[in-house]
């Protein structure tokens, strides 16, 4: 006999207008210290999970922004056009078949920790080293 609970995640965006709900675990969660996070996230980073496309379910309308130009359709980000928060994306080749969903949508205490941190030398200087997180300088080993 199999065991089959699989754990659902909810999420949304702060108005309520756009909604996730993801069946299982994340395949990798990580935060990016890079300049183009902080501006998209309009944080000090951002903190995403990915999770396999076809365990994602998106309710509402959202808005798309190529990132990446029009000449790479397969990466984008989308958000709630009504608050503007929301943020999910998909990478294109980096993560294929995978959409990532900004950890603070689930608002979530127990949220699981980034494996990673990417671009940390990008970070804001005052930002110390968090405990059991891999550190990247830039985007690769």
């Amino acid at each position: 006999m199999h065991n089959t609970d699989v754990s659902t995640r909810t999420a949304q965006c702060d108005c309520g207008q756009l909604r996730f709900t993801v069946r299982g675990e994340p395949v990798h969660v990580h935060a990016c210290t890079c300049t183009q996070c902080q501006r998209s996230s309009g944080s000090v980073m951002s903190y995403s999970a990915w999770f396999p496309e076809a365990s994602v379910n998106i309710e509402g309308k959202y808005t798309i922004h190529h990132h990446c130009g029009p000449e790479n359709p397969d990466r984008f980000r989308g958000f709630c056009p009504e608050c503007g928060t929301g943020r999910f994306f998909r990478s294109g080749d980096t993560f294929p078949n995978t959409v990532a969903i900004t950890a603070g949508t689930f608002a979530e205490p127990g949220f699981p920790l980034p494996d990673f941190i990417l671009y940390w030398a990008s970070r804001p200087q005052w930002l110390g080293s968090p405990e059991k997180v891999k550190l990247y300088q830039e985007d690769d080993e």
